[in-house]
């Protein structure tokens, strides 16, 4: 008598995915031509923003006086003689050297006049222009004033700074003015003083050299969920892993990556990536800079030791730190100057892609077949397993330990079985090297004889639990690709024979 006991076909896809009903919850995918990844995205891992890089702090009040010409009792207009000052713009960052700016900011003036009479003062920005014109206003400053405040507007204001450019980030202001006839005789002693700053700087783009700076990537987990690693044990190696940094940069500063990730197994065991520091591409015109880039940084076998990180495997748990290094290179600001404006940002997301293109010894697979139910079990005289397979998987499989469980998955008994399920050949070379070669696929069988305290145990087996080692071809030297849709169907019976006198 055969008793069939347990069969089914079995994908790749589903042996890998059974644990994750949900499809958001499955970090086992197929790629657009069948082949199977663990694939895991961590969103926003790192960002940064224009204020990370560039701020203006509350500017320098300045105060500046100028001399009145002699002979001031003569009742007729007199010209002041044209003078200048220098104005620093200041920055939250230190070793900042500005080129260029637009920005929205006024500045206040103060005005002290010795005088009886009125003065006209003309103060031009010559490095500044807004709308194409040089910024220039004139005021008149009221004769005997104290602390007259005046507003220059300079919103949409763009700023050409003074050459050789420098971190003190100068400006040019000039001064020039006639003091105007009052009917009568002009006196008054002492200088024309003026305290001058510019208000609250928003500025929307700036040019230059914004200095070596290091930001903090920060500290972080990445739990992948991977029910693999739970699933499979053993020695195995990744042909190809990746980790993909995608970045949109809409920040016009050359930067340099360093960054590492340590990854840790649940029995304690560590590996760091220990990547190579990395520079990406990033905007390097206004229009760049405004519209924003994408660009992929990959930390592969080539840059890193992901390899051996991902044979560990991080069962538990992946760390990342580091940081972004600004500048790493000499910054030539009239060919390649930073740029950025007040909306640019970098956010970077991080893509763990691990092709399932492996090879692998001494790899354990466990699966459960439950619902077991063989009735008579104490009738049997003698009996045996009887295990048919069909491989369609580059995995060679040897079934080590199938164990006799009770309801509760308590197991009472074990048969061993040291036969050897062939791997499915694979194409040496071409196209579809590494492939299953579909026209060698065998169907093969093979009994296992029970003892008689295993043949009474299987009137209480509920469950069956197999324990299988598996190897890719080559004796496990052999990197084969793993599709979704390879298959392996078994059947598990007990031929027995029955005392039927019992």
């Amino acid at each position: 008598m055969i008793v069939p006991v347990g069969y089914g076909t079995y994908s790749l896809w589903y042996l890998l995915n059974q644990h994750e009903t949900n499809p958001l919850d499955q970090t086992i995918i197929l790629d657009n031509k069948g082949y199977l990844h663990i694939r895991h995205l961590e969103a926003n891992i790192f960002t940064y923003n224009a204020v990370d890089v560039l701020t203006f702090p509350a500017q320098i009040s300045n105060s500046f006086n100028i001399t009145l010409p002699p002979n001031l009792a003569l009742p007729t207009p007199i010209n002041i003689p044209a003078t200048a000052d220098k104005i620093q713009v200041q920055t939250g960052q230190s070793g900042v050297i500005l080129s260029e700016m637009d920005l929205n900011t006024n500045m206040q003036f103060t005005f002290t006049n010795p005088l009886n009479a009125d003065v006209d003062l003309s103060i031009t920005l010559p490095d500044a222009s807004i709308n194409g014109n040089v910024v220039s206003q004139t005021y008149k400053i009221l004769a005997g004033a104290t602390n007259q405040v005046e507003t220059l507007d300079l919103t949409g204001v763009h700023l050409d700074f003074n050459t050789p450019y420098s971190p003190n980030n100068e400006l040019d202001i000039q001064f020039a003015g006639q003091i105007l006839d009052n009917g009568g005789t002009i006196n008054g002693s002492g200088n024309l003083n003026i305290q001058y700053q510019v208000q609250t700087i928003d500025f929307i783009l700036a040019k230059g050299d914004f200095g070596k700076q290091n930001l903090n990537i920060g500290n972080g987990n990445i739990d992948m969920n991977v029910d693999f690693w739970d699933d499979i044990e053993g020695d195995y190696q990744f042909a190809d892993p990746k980790i993909k940094l995608y970045m949109q940069n809409s920040a016009g500063v050359p930067f340099e990556i360093n960054a590492n990730i340590t990854g840790y197994s649940t029995d304690g065991n560590t590996q760091a990536l220990n990547p190579a520091p990395l520079q990406p591409n990033y905007p390097k015109t206004n229009a760049e800079v405004t519209s924003g880039i994408a660009d992929t940084v990959i930390y592969d076998k080539n840059n890193s030791e992901i390899v051996n990180l991902m044979a560990l495997p991080p069962s538990d748990r992946l760390e990342y730190s580091g940081s972004v290094a600004l500048n790493p290179n000499a910054v030539d600001i009239p060919t390649s100057p930073n740029i950025i404006t007040n909306n640019s940002a970098i956010d970077v997301d991080l893509e763990i892609d691990i092709p399932l293109d492996f090879s692998a010894t001494n790899l354990m697979i466990r699966d459960t077949i439950t619902s077991i139910d063989i009735s008579d079990a104490d009738k049997i005289m003698n009996a045996a397993a009887v295990i048919t397979a069909k491989n369609g998987f580059p995995l060679a499989v040897s079934i080590d330990k199938i164990y006799l469980a009770d309801a509760s998955y308590n197991k009472i008994d074990s048969i061993t079985d040291n036969k050897v399920i062939d791997a499915a050949a694979v194409f040496t070379s071409g196209d579809q090297q590494g492939e299953v070669d579909e026209s060698k696929i065998q169907e093969i069988s093979h009994e296992v004889q029970l003892s008689q305290t295993q043949i009474e145990h299987l009137n209480q087996t509920r469950n069956i639990i197999i324990n299988a080692s598996v190897k890719t071809t080559g004796n496990g030297t052999e990197p084969v690709k793993l599709k979704g849709d390879y298959e392996l169907s078994f059947t598990i019976s007990v031929q027995a024979q029955i005392d039927v006198n019992n």
